[in-house]
């Protein structure tokens, strides 16, 4: 069965969602990313696959007590999701997924079109509107497929799958979703606008 991993980072005010502080205020920016955190690990528990959490540094958050933790190692992101997928791959050849925290449309139907597509694909992305991705899946990892990648911008799909073709990987993309970085991406969920005016 295909491993999953979540990348996380602690739900602490100041740490989360920096993009979202100016309007929103630390706190109500921890709130948000949160509530995204909270529905990756459902989504994750629901899909039934082995599934642990990445996170960028410890923290004791109640949040994380019932899951199996590791932590995140690299200098950059390309680094740290090349050294997990290696972990992964480890215990699970047949592929590894590896998802962010911030994408409420993420459902598990796509984890479990993510982990088929990895029986004939080295690679599986779920594209993100903004040119990210929201879900990578390998079945084999080369840091060449992270090299030159300029993250956080719209140019991360792209650069990803120029790597991927060149490394002669069989890539598939899923269907394209949005992930939640800036208030005009709050807007398509009321109940995270909700959340941040309670009280």
């Amino acid at each position: 069965m295909t491993n999953l991993a979540i990348f996380a980072k602690p739900p602490r005010a100041g740490l989360v969602k920096t993009r979202l502080i100016p309007e929103l205020g630390a706190d109500n920016a921890a709130k948000v990313y949160r509530y995204c955190l909270q529905h990756a690990i459902e989504i994750a528990r629901q899909s039934r696959l082995d599934f642990r959490i990445y996170l960028s540094e410890a923290d004791e958050d109640s949040l994380f007590a019932p899951y199996p933790i590791h932590f995140q190692s690299g200098e950059n992101l390309g680094e740290r999701m090349f050294n997990a997928f290696q972990e992964l791959l480890q215990l699970n050849p047949a592929g590894a997924i590896i998802v962010g925290s911030d994408c409420l449309d993420l459902k598990v139907r796509q984890l479990k079109a993510a982990a088929q597509a990895l029986v004939d694909h080295e690679l599986v992305l779920l594209p993100a509107f903004d040119g990210g991705y929201a879900l990578i899946g390998c079945r084999t990892v080369d840091t060449a497929l992270f090299d030159r990648i300029d993250w956080s911008t719209e140019q991360v799909l792209r650069q990803t799958t120029t790597n991927a073709d060149k490394l002669g990987y069989r890539t598939c993309l899923l269907e394209t979703v949005h992930d939640i970085d800036t208030l005009q991406d709050m807007e398509r969920y009321p109940e995270l606008l909700n959340l941040v005016t309670e009280g």
